[in-house]
């Protein structure tokens, strides 16, 4: 199904864009996927537009390496907020998982010796296995990262990643809390994650940034579809 540009100049849009590729292309290091210049300038103008949150998996530390304060974000799935220019809002709670996660990853960092090319990413509310340049077969590591949940959190996996994030937390249901009377969420997501949110998302305008099976309304091929989408939206006839 096609996206109707002029459907959506009748709504009342609120953006939820999601960072690694969706805004950005996938990269091997997460650390590597830093906004071009093009990027931010897009970005500049359609939050002049809309009403604008960037949502991913990161930390609202990690993203703000990227995007400064410039934006609104909303980080970890949901359980950090920031506000343009203030300092992070976060889940009723997150310091215990804080904690948790630092006792977690302490115990599971040896994994990274263990499995030659695994990185162990300790996000403060979610520990993370970026498996891309991983040596040994994922299936030996699986036992383990199962076997080793840590309390009131989850196992999930996205694009060459397994994740313990808080139970509950997901980028869905933080959109629908930041949603006013009368808008409609615009939500777009690449991975295996942002399913969750497009099929809590039915009826709003619900987009997926490349192949594979997807709960979402509508699809792009991959980000640079997805960008060219955006610069008509800030177009003089939008």
């Amino acid at each position: 199904m096609s996206l109707d540009l002029n459907a959506l100049k009748k709504l009342k849009l609120k953006l939820f864009l999601d960072y690694d590729g969706t805004l950005v292309p996938l990269t091997s290091r997460p650390e590597d996927a830093k906004p071009d210049d093009a990027l931010l300038i897009l970005l500049s103008k359609l939050d002049g537009k809309f009403p604008m949150f960037i949502i991913t998996g990161r930390s609202a530390s990690d993203i703000q390496n990227f995007l400064d304060s410039r934006f609104e974000i909303i980080a970890m799935h949901g359980a950090q907020i920031i506000h343009k220019g203030g300092k992070p809002n976060f889940l009723p709670g997150l310091e215990k998982y804080e904690d948790i996660c630092n006792r977690y990853y302490s115990k599971l960092k040896y994994l990274e010796s263990e499995f030659p090319g695994l990185m162990v990413i300790n996000k403060g509310g979610g520990i993370q296995f970026h498996y891309y340049y991983l040596k040994r077969d994922i299936n030996d590591l699986l036992p383990i990262v199962m076997e080793n949940i840590p309390p009131g959190m989850e196992l999930y996996s996205g694009k060459f990643v397994l994740e313990y994030r808080i139970k509950g937390i997901n980028k869905g249901k933080a959109i629908l809390q930041l949603l006013d009377e009368g808008e409609t969420a615009f939500f777009a997501g690449d991975d295996t994650t942002d399913e969750e949110a497009f099929d809590l998302l039915k009826g709003h305008i619900t987009i997926k940034v490349g192949d594979g099976e997807t709960k979402a309304a509508y699809r792009v091929k991959d980000y640079k579809e997805f960008r060219d989408l955006l610069w008509r939206m800030v177009g003089d006839d939008f």
